[in-house]
């Protein structure tokens, strides 16, 4: 699947300041006979506006489908939108391409004119059009990668009646000269008992401390997080009360200082976050440690 798809472990994703924040799902679905869309669906988060349907839309929501060619932009036609112009939790909309490029549709029965989707892997970037900022991105799969022509009725053509006619033809004295004492036991039974399984390690779960703080004096350390590229991830200090001097070490050997940081990592992966945070003139120190997985 084209694109990296990216998850939180513990639900930690959010927003940040008045960025909208959607959770999405995307696949390839057949529209017609030899003619596939791009089924996009809005499982969780903010409700956002269609493109150019609102002048007072507080989240304007731009679909754009890249392929192994190109990018283009998702037009938004009221032709093919419903009187509904709203993308809410629950909703779905199809992008489907015509010979002019690729349009947006929230009713699959006001598609029209759709010609099939190039070869190919596809993904779609869905846009907080009002705050000019990449909200999510999914790969929807590939269009002709898959191959058809693999006969599934292989295994029932090899012939079952080779050897009945074998046996006759077989001299009965030929196994007096056979020595017998060939071993036939020298196979060890006890191999496929030697192949160790392997149980899978459970991510550990969060971990809260605080260090010379009298009463009164500690903090409930938390941040939030949000996608801004293929492994960038920005988190923001969401701590209480609010501190005045925060460290955030990433597991990878990066670290940096501050409320809000975008951090890029070298790969994929399982990572420990840690974040430091205290005030000036103050023993009291509380760390939260935190893992969040980059896929």
């Amino acid at each position: 699947m084209a694109g990296i798809i990216y998850a939180l472990i513990f639900g930690l994703v959010s927003s940040v300041e008045k960025t909208a924040y959607v959770v999405t799902g995307a696949k390839i679905i057949p529209i017609a006979p030899n003619i596939d869309g791009i089924e996009v669906v809005h499982r969780n988060g903010d409700t956002m506006y269609y493109e150019n349907q609102s002048r007072d839309a507080q989240y304007e929501v731009r679909f754009m489908v890249d392929t192994s060619e190109e990018s283009s932009v998702v037009i938004t036609d009221p032709t093919y939108l419903s009187s509904d112009t709203t993308w809410s939790p629950g909703d779905r909309v199809i992008i489907f391409r015509k010979a002019d490029g690729y349009y947006l549709a929230n009713d699959p029965a006001l598609i029209s004119g759709a010609i099939p989707l190039p070869s190919g892997p596809i993904a779609i970037r869905i846009i907080d059009n009002t705050h000019s900022q990449l909200i999510a991105y999914e790969g929807a799969g590939s269009i002709g990668s898959e191959p058809t022509s693999t006969p599934t009725t292989e295994p029932t053509t090899e012939p079952t009646t080779i050897p009945t006619t074998i046996p006759p033809t077989t001299p009965t004295t030929e196994p007096t000269t056979v020595p017998t004492t060939t071993p036939q036991t020298t196979i060890p039974t006890t191999v496929p008992t030697t192949v160790p399984t392997i149980s899978p390690t459970p991510t550990p779960t969060p971990v809260q401390n605080c260090f010379n703080c009298g009463p009164g004096e500690g903090f409930t350390v938390s941040f939030t997080t949000q996608i801004r590229g293929p492994v960038t991830i920005r988190f923001k200090d969401d701590s209480s009360p609010q501190p005045n001097t925060r460290t955030w070490t990433f597991g990878d050997g990066g670290s940096a200082q501050g409320e809000l940081i975008d951090h890029t990592f070298p790969a994929t992966g399982t990572y420990q976050i840690t974040l430091t945070v205290k005030r000036n003139n103050s023993p009291c120190t509380c760390t939260l440690t935190q893992w969040i997985t980059v896929v």
